[in-house]
């Protein structure tokens, strides 16, 4: 046995029993964990990582400081897990695998603009302009009644004609109570999606309001599993400090934990055999793990869904004791362990200095969660060459934020009300198409 699969080994049956200890269940001696390809030193990943479906490769946009010494460069990487080696790369990101393994979409970012663009696994043949590139990124693959469907963080879906996508695009409906939740991702038969509705993680039907499921959980962006019962996402872990693994049980209801890792566990997605591949942020390692056997974790119930977001958040609500400085006021929170937060932080540095510069009377702060690592978030700072007011954010006002979705969020108020949210980093693009959309009125 070579002295790599043997270190994996081990490592497996040591996660296993990590987790026994943790749960203090004989069921959890079936779960193991596997190193599968660590990240280089400094090295982040933007946005979610992909497994295919069999396994066997890794989709990630890999996140580098950029030479120049400003900002970072953004790498769509195909791993054949089988040797680590890099089969492909290009600059872009959200990779996700068709079912059969055969292709992956993603979003170019060679040459002078952006391109929806499927790669082939065999041949490494290319397509672009799958389709317009403004009905969004954030890809998901699905197969529905026979035809490829692809979803984006949008809401927008469309069928695949080969590469192409069939135009006009369809819209994620909207129901009664909840709309049509945002950044949502799809199941594997097309039928069903995972969204967020007011902070909590919801599954409902892409184009039906019929079967409904508030998990009550504030988590990320949730992956299903191939026969569509579970959904897996990262949760904050007990105490705000770090993330977990979850997976829920759409059909009895209920809710495992996959605990015992003591760094942070992000954004898993399934492989047809049913292990969770996901990246891990540790002191001890850095980069993906399998875990398998996770369905012999012990299930409880869910709980009876927790309090949604208010429908009006004021600035004293969620950040106590302190003054909003100007009348419009944007807020970053964003956290250590988000590799979205370098080129986050610059666009709104950008964003503050035009303020500034045309005197305007708005405010561009960040915030980070109780619990960051100081010493990091000063290191990504200085690396960024960001320097922006912070203002404190407690840890039992998080949940009111959103940020518990996902890092970077960022908080639009207007005379001391939240008027919008947005989750996920924005570009300085973004950023004023934002703020243009949300105007103050004339008084």
């Amino acid at each position: 046995m070579a002295p790599q699969d043997a270190g994996r080994r081990l490592l497996a049956i040591v996660g296993a029993a990590l987790v026994a200890a943790s749960l203090g269940s004989a069921r959890t001696a079936e779960v193991s964990f596997e190193r599968v390809f660590p990240l280089k030193p400094g090295e982040g990943v933007f946005a979610y990582a992909r497994i295919s479906p069999n396994g066997r490769y890794l989709a990630y946009s890999s996140q580098m400081p950029n030479p120049s010494g400003r900002g970072v460069t953004q790498t769509e990487t195909i791993v054949d897990l089988t040797d680590e080696k890099v089969v492909f790369d290009e600059p872009g990101i959200d990779g996700y695998f068709s079912n059969d393994n055969d292709r992956l979409i993603f979003l170019s970012q060679a040459g002078r603009r952006s391109s929806v663009t499927i790669r082939h696994q065999a041949t490494g043949a290319v397509t672009r302009d799958v389709a317009p590139v403004g009905l969004g990124d954030y890809f998901s693959w699905s197969v529905r009644d026979g035809r490829d469907l692809i979803l984006t963080i949008a809401g927008n879906y469309y069928e695949l004609d080969g590469d192409q996508a069939v135009l006009p695009a369809g819209r994620v409906t909207s129901c009664p109570g909840i709309g049509t939740g945002s950044r949502p991702l799809i199941s594997k038969d097309g039928r069903r999606i995972t969204t967020f509705v007011r902070g909590h993680v919801v599954v409902r039907g892409l184009t039906d309001c019929e079967d409904i499921l508030d998990t009550g959980l504030q988590g990320a962006k949730a992956d299903f599993s191939f026969d569509g019962r579970y959904v897996a996402f990262h949760v904050a872990k007990a105490g705000g400090r770090g993330s977990e693994i979850v997976i829920v049980d759409t059909r009895d209801r209920t809710v495992r934990t996959l605990a015992g890792l003591a760094g942070n566990s992000l954004f898993p997605s399934w492989t047809e055999d049913g292990r969770l591949c996901f990246r891990y942020d540790g002191e001890d390692y850095r980069g993906f793990m399998f875990a398998s056997n996770v369905l012999s974790l012990p299930a409880r119930p869910l709980g009876p869904p927790s309090a949604h977001l208010p429908e009006r958040l004021a600035w004293a609500d969620l950040f106590p004791g302190t003054t909003p400085p100007h009348r419009t006021n944007l807020v970053m929170i964003w956290s250590d362990w988000s590799a979205h937060a370098p080129d986050a932080l610059v666009a709104l540095q950008r964003l503050g200095e035009d303020a500034r510069a045309r005197g305007a009377d708005l405010g561009v702060l960040t915030a980070v969660p109780e619990g960051s690592r100081r010493s990091d978030i000063d290191r990504i700072l200085q690396a960024s060459g960001v320097d922006l007011p912070e203002i404190a954010l407690r840890a039992d006002r998080l949940h009111l934020t959103g940020a518990l979705n996902q890092i970077p969020t960022e908080l639009l108020f207007r005379d001391g009300v939240l008027v919008e949210q947005q989750l996920g980093p924005l570009s300085y693009d973004d950023l004023t198409s934002w703020l243009a959309g949300n105007a103050t009125p004339p008084r």
